[in-house]
């Protein structure tokens, strides 16, 4: 890497500054700005120079290590933590490896790039210009199921794939999964620093209300772990509800409680009982008592109805925001001409 211009990079904290040159071994990139910070990375856009293609960029720069950005705007780890930066550093860099494995899957995020760069790692990817499912349910309130449930099979045949390749994302929630302007979905944020955690910090990549109990230990987990998130994803679109935590279910089953997670119908929910059976089957706090697979549960949600059958299809709120001007003057053009065919067969007879 080296310095843009005039950024002084000894003022730096953390991040690096708009314009910052990154060079890869094969391409390189201009950073205009920090898109976000996590526990184990920081997210910039940029663009790779020669062809001006914008691009999302990761740097591995975790926290738990107490990084140092240095003067030339590498990064070294304090000396106690040498061992475990360099654990991670190694996943965060097989993590990409793997990504970039599954390219194919159209909801995955693709890897365009990564590398080992000036004491850390970076990881090159496709920018998404979307919203996350997280900002959609706060800026505009629940997400009618006729909204969300129809573009979002497809997502969950991609989960199954992924899957099936020996894939587990195990932090499925709505701040992970962006809605893209064509109506597809993808998967974001892989967490790539795993592999440098042991038991004792696990507890800070759950994401509390959509991490199942198996994720506050150190083993057991599948499958049923993603369905699990990403029921709790689908619930907390659909209620505007975040689930209760893991740990308070699972005690209170065991006290012989009633189970503190409320039925999307209960809530005011316009919902099929199948469907929410389904749902609730896999929000099961027992990983045991959830069907075991992915592929197990998708092949069940593609046969239910989505609403009770005896009564009306609920309204679409979200119709009219989803609708073009042109789509909404066909629309208003359609619904004028049937009612003059309507009158001119009055007429007629």
């Amino acid at each position: 890497m080296q310095k843009s211009g005039e950024a002084d990079m000894e003022t730096l904290d953390t991040n690096l500054p708009g314009g910052y040159l990154l060079q890869g071994p094969r391409h390189s990139y201009r950073l205009d700005a920090c898109l976000g910070k996590g526990g184990f990375g920081i997210t910039y856009r940029g663009r790779e120079t020669a062809t001006g293609v914008p691009v999302a960029v990761k740097e591995y720069f975790p926290n738990l290590c107490k990084p140092i950005r240095t003067p030339d705007g590498g990064i070294a780890p304090s000396p106690q933590h040498q061992d475990a930066y360099a654990k991670g550093k190694k996943s965060f860099l097989n993590e990409a490896a793997m990504l970039k494995a599954l390219d194919e899957i159209p909801s995955v995020v693709n890897i365009l790039d990564f590398f080992p760069e000036s004491g850390t790692a970076y990881m090159v990817m496709e920018y998404l210009d979307g919203i996350t499912l997280r900002q959609m349910v706060e800026r505009d309130g629940p997400i009618p199921i006729q909204t969300l449930l129809p573009p979002m099979l497809s997502f969950i045949r991609d989960l199954s794939t992924m899957h099936q390749r020996g894939v587990l994302h195990r932090d499925i929630a709505p701040d992970n999964i962006m809605w893209m302007p064509d109506g597809s979905f993808k998967l974001l944020d892989f967490g790539c620093a795993r592999a440098m955690e042991d038991g004792r910090s696990m507890s800070v990549l759950l994401k509390p209300g959509f991490a199942p109990f198996e994720q506050y230990q150190t083993r057991g987990q599948g499958d049923y772990t993603d369905l699990y998130a990403l029921c709790a994803t689908i619930y907390y679109c659909i209620t505007g509800l975040v689930p209760p935590q893991a740990p308070e279910r699972i005690f209170a089953l065991h006290d012989n409680q009633p189970d503190p997670l409320p039925a999307p119908s209960k809530v005011g929910v316009p919902i099929s009982p199948e469907l929410e059976s389904l749902l609730m089957w896999g929000l099961a706090a027992d990983a045991r008592q959830r069907p075991q697979t992915m592929a197990q549960w998708l092949d069940l949600l593609e046969k239910v109805p989505f609403f009770p059958q005896d009564g009306p299809l609920p309204p679409d709120p979200y119709l009219k925001k989803r609708l073009s001007p042109l789509g909404i003057a066909i629309l208003c053009l359609c619904g004028a001409g049937a009612l003059a065919l309507l009158a001119a067969l009055i007429h007629a007879l």
